[in-house]
Protein backbone atom coordinates (compact mmCIF):
# COMPACT_ATOMS: atom_id res chain seq x y z
CA UNK A 1 0.00 0.00 0.00
CA UNK A 2 1.27 3.54 -0.99
CA UNK A 3 1.38 6.33 1.19
CA UNK A 4 -1.33 8.33 -0.44
CA UNK A 5 -3.89 5.39 -0.64
CA UNK A 6 -2.90 4.96 3.22
CA UNK A 7 -3.53 8.77 4.01
CA UNK A 8 -6.81 8.48 2.41
CA UNK A 9 -7.91 5.49 4.08
CA UNK A 10 -7.58 7.68 7.26
CA UNK A 11 -9.35 10.88 5.83
CA UNK A 12 -12.30 8.08 5.09
CA UNK A 13 -11.80 6.40 8.60
CA UNK A 14 -11.97 9.80 10.65
CA UNK A 15 -15.72 10.79 9.83
CA UNK A 16 -17.14 8.22 11.82
CA UNK A 17 -14.57 7.77 14.37
CA UNK A 18 -16.02 9.10 17.92
CA UNK A 19 -12.46 10.90 18.92
CA UNK A 20 -11.69 12.48 15.50
CA UNK A 21 -15.17 14.45 15.47
CA UNK A 22 -15.08 15.25 18.68
CA UNK A 23 -11.29 16.82 17.70
CA UNK A 24 -12.11 18.41 14.60
CA UNK A 25 -11.94 21.85 15.53
CA UNK A 26 -8.51 22.89 16.73
CA UNK A 27 -8.12 23.06 20.41
CA UNK A 28 -4.54 23.27 21.87
CA UNK A 29 -3.12 20.03 20.84
CA UNK A 30 -5.17 18.76 17.97
CA UNK A 31 -5.28 20.74 14.34
CA UNK A 32 -5.76 20.03 10.21
CA UNK A 33 -3.53 19.70 8.01
CA UNK A 34 -4.16 21.31 4.27
CA UNK A 35 -5.58 17.73 3.12
CA UNK A 36 -8.26 17.63 6.09
CA UNK A 37 -6.01 15.09 8.19
CA UNK A 38 -6.37 15.42 11.83
CA UNK A 39 -3.17 15.77 13.87
CA UNK A 40 -2.34 15.33 17.49
CA UNK A 41 0.41 17.19 18.04
CA UNK A 42 1.57 17.36 14.91
CA UNK A 43 1.27 13.89 14.44
CA UNK A 44 -1.94 12.17 11.90
CA UNK A 45 -4.01 10.96 14.20
CA UNK A 46 -5.13 7.23 12.93
CA UNK A 47 -8.12 6.15 13.87
CA UNK A 48 -9.13 2.57 15.09
CA UNK A 49 -10.90 1.65 11.85
CA UNK A 50 -10.40 -1.73 9.92
CA UNK A 51 -6.43 -2.39 9.64
CA UNK A 52 -5.46 1.53 9.59
CA UNK A 53 -2.71 0.41 12.84
CA UNK A 54 -1.71 -2.25 10.80
CA UNK A 55 -0.89 -0.68 7.37
CA UNK A 56 0.89 2.19 9.37
CA UNK A 57 2.87 -0.33 11.14
CA UNK A 58 3.90 -2.29 8.05
CA UNK A 59 4.54 0.51 5.92
CA UNK A 60 7.03 1.47 8.63
CA UNK A 61 8.67 -1.56 9.77
CA UNK A 62 8.63 -3.09 6.05
CA UNK A 63 10.08 0.41 4.52
CA UNK A 64 13.23 -0.01 2.65
CA UNK A 65 15.40 2.46 4.65
CA UNK A 66 13.96 0.93 7.98
CA UNK A 67 14.02 -2.65 7.69
CA UNK A 68 14.29 -4.47 10.46
CA UNK A 69 16.13 -2.12 12.94
CA UNK A 70 14.05 -3.73 15.89
CA UNK A 71 10.69 -2.79 18.17
CA UNK A 72 12.45 0.81 19.00
CA UNK A 73 13.87 2.05 15.63
CA UNK A 74 10.20 0.77 14.45
CA UNK A 75 8.41 2.62 17.25
CA UNK A 76 10.50 5.83 16.95
CA UNK A 77 9.49 5.67 13.09
CA UNK A 78 6.38 5.47 13.64
CA UNK A 79 5.82 8.12 16.18
CA UNK A 80 7.47 10.68 14.16
CA UNK A 81 4.69 10.70 12.03
CA UNK A 82 1.74 8.75 13.88
CA UNK A 83 -0.96 9.31 16.82
CA UNK A 84 -3.03 6.98 18.13
CA UNK A 85 -4.06 5.91 21.56
CA UNK A 86 -2.36 2.31 21.83
CA UNK A 87 0.48 3.17 19.46
CA UNK A 88 3.26 1.87 21.77
CA UNK A 89 1.11 -1.60 22.35
CA UNK A 90 0.35 -1.98 19.17
CA UNK A 91 4.00 -1.68 17.91
CA UNK A 92 5.38 -4.40 20.39
CA UNK A 93 2.79 -6.70 19.62
CA UNK A 94 3.48 -6.41 15.98
CA UNK A 95 6.94 -6.57 16.41
CA UNK A 96 6.52 -9.97 18.91
CA UNK A 97 4.89 -11.07 15.58
CA UNK A 98 8.00 -11.01 13.61
CA UNK A 99 11.27 -13.15 14.15
CA UNK A 100 13.89 -10.51 13.07
CA UNK A 101 12.38 -8.22 15.10
CA UNK A 102 14.39 -7.84 18.49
Amino acid sequence: MDLDTLHQDILLALSSNPIATKHTSTDGWWSMDPSGLLLLDNRIYVPSAGNLHIHILQYNYDHILARYFGQNKTLELVHHGYSWPSLHANVQQFCKSYVTCI
